[in-house]
């Protein structure tokens, strides 16, 4: 759960993501849910072995996803930083 809300904080952030079919999809995020399901604006999709296709925007399923190819100028430190509600220790109920 804690990669996808890292994930969720790419909004805005240009990215590159492999395919389990080999292909390229560079775009801008526009948003990411919890089942990694991943929405690109201005996006250019490379299938394997063809030419590029442009497209205004493009939604990807999460479980296609291989991996995310992140820019070197992104700040790592901030976006990890874990800033989820702590939970309190749970209480005991009586019967």
């Amino acid at each position: 759960m804690k990669l996808v809300r890292f994930l969720m904080k790419l909004v805005s952030e240009t990215v590159t993501i492999e395919l389990k079919n080999g292909t390229i999809v560079h775009g801008t995020v526009v948003g990411v849910d919890v089942a990694m399901n991943t929405h690109l604006k201005n996006v250019k999709m490379t299938v394997k072995d063809r030419n590029p296709v442009q497209l205004d925007s493009l939604s990807i399923r999460g479980n296609n996803i291989r991996q995310y190819i992140l820019p070197d100028a992104l700040n790592l430190d901030a976006l990890l930083v874990d800033d989820t509600p702590k939970r309190g220790p749970a209480r005991e109920r009586s019967a």
